[in-house]
């Protein structure tokens, strides 16, 4: 399969796999339509927890977030796509 990346996209994939984010394009483009799926697959549901949490945390202060942050949730979805789905 052939696909037609614009050049903003393009530029990113490559970035995030000079960067090591990735080993490659292939990897990257399953990653995100691996996610598309799952995210269709459960629906995404607001519960009273959920939106309290909300709440609560529009009323804090923002802070950037660092590199620290973007490594860890990357991680989080690296270890969510090798676990079994549920």
């Amino acid at each position: 399969m052939t696909i037609a990346l614009a050049k903003d996209v393009e530029d990113f994939l490559q970035d995030q796999v000079r960067a090591g984010v990735f080993s490659d394009a292939s990897e990257l483009v399953n990653d995100v339509i691996r996610s598309i799926r799952e995210q269709q697959r459960k629906p995404f549901t607001v519960t009273p927890e959920l939106e309290t949490w909300l709440l609560e945390a529009a009323d804090k202060p923002v802070t950037p977030l660092t590199t620290g942050d973007f490594e860890g949730i990357r991680e989080r979805v690296q270890s969510r796509l090798k676990s079994p789905a549920a």
